[in-house]
């Protein structure tokens, strides 16, 4: 199933006990606050932590002067929500994962998101809200979260796929599409036109893919005449394999053979992405080209 494809500093996380981190979340260095943040998300993910340390961490989250700071610290309290003992600490936990989806910072925001949806898997309605945010990396993250938890519906991503200029929106909402498909017709119609149309080649290549899982007469038409000549290499691929899909079969007994010298089309971080998007914050932390943070990318 999809993640939300954050970009991994975990190989830089101290290899520290919880106590000693947590000593080092008072450091005056942002480096050292950061770093030690980092070590706790490995530890979140591995046991959950200790209400000391859910608390020092909610009033970074909340209150630190980094960025970087905020936005790990958020990571590790979706992490150590659900499996906190205490209620004092579930309640510090969510209370400073719900301040952080309003942060001025578009990347806490959309960390926010995925801890909300880690903390409290059963309540949609901010996860909705983040629908609306007006930071394409945040209402990414909120179609994850919402088809994650049984939340989105058909209608909502053929919404996000026909709507938002955003291309990280469009890709997952098309690549969600297939599970929430119940008119497998419309939703054909509606990835038809994404694999025939949509400037950007990361989308396209979600919406051959799901067509390869819808498996209609129509879905493999359409993959043999958009997708296999498409512009972009990375998209012929993706329908070669979604045509195997459609087929039962392995790609390799398709008889089909791909050129490879067409240019790889554009995508989150591309020129073209940049151009139409407009001046945005650039790369996130750890250098990633689509905005979000460490932890998830490790746990595709």
């Amino acid at each position: 199933m999809t993640e939300y494809a954050n970009r991994s500093a975990r190989g830089r996380a101290p290899d520290d006990d919880e106590a000693t981190l947590r000593s080092r979340l008072e450091a005056d260095r942002e480096r050292d606050r950061r770093r030690a943040a980092l070590g706790l998300i490995d530890l979140a993910d591995e046991g959950g932590l200790a209400p000391p340390t859910i608390e020092q961490l909610a009033g970074l989250a909340a209150d630190d002067g980094s960025e970087d700071v905020r936005q790990f610290a958020v990571e590790a309290l979706g992490l150590a929500a659900s499996s906190a003992a205490e209620s004092a600490a579930r309640d510090a936990a969510s209370e400073a994962i719900r301040s952080a989806l309003a942060d001025d910072r578009e990347w806490v925001r959309a960390e926010a998101v995925v801890a909300q949806s880690r903390a409290a898997p059963g309540n949609e309605t901010p996860l909705r809200a983040a629908l609306e945010d007006d930071s394409g990396w945040v209402r990414r993250n909120a179609v994850i979260a919402l088809s994650k938890t049984g939340a989105a519906s058909q209608d909502l991503l053929i919404d996000r796929i026909k709507n938002d200029p955003h291309s990280g929106v469009r890709e997952y909402a098309a690549d969600y599409l297939r599970e929430y498909a119940d008119d497998v017709g419309e939703s054909v119609r509606i990835l038809a036109a994404v694999l025939a149309r949509d400037p950007e080649a990361f989308v396209r290549a979600k919406a051959a893919t799901s067509l390869g899982e819808l498996g209609t007469e129509r879905a493999e038409a359409v993959l043999e005449r958009h997708g296999l000549n498409d512009r972009s290499d990375d998209v012929r691929r993706s329908a070669k394999r979604a045509l195997a899909t459609a087929r039962g079969v392995d790609p390799d007994q398709l008889d089909i053979e791909l050129d490879d010298e067409a240019a790889p089309g554009g995508g989150p971080g591309s020129r073209r992405e940049r151009e139409r998007q407009g001046p945005g914050p650039g790369r996130g932390p750890a250098n990633s080209i689509d905005g979000l943070t460490q932890g998830q990318r490790d746990r595709r």
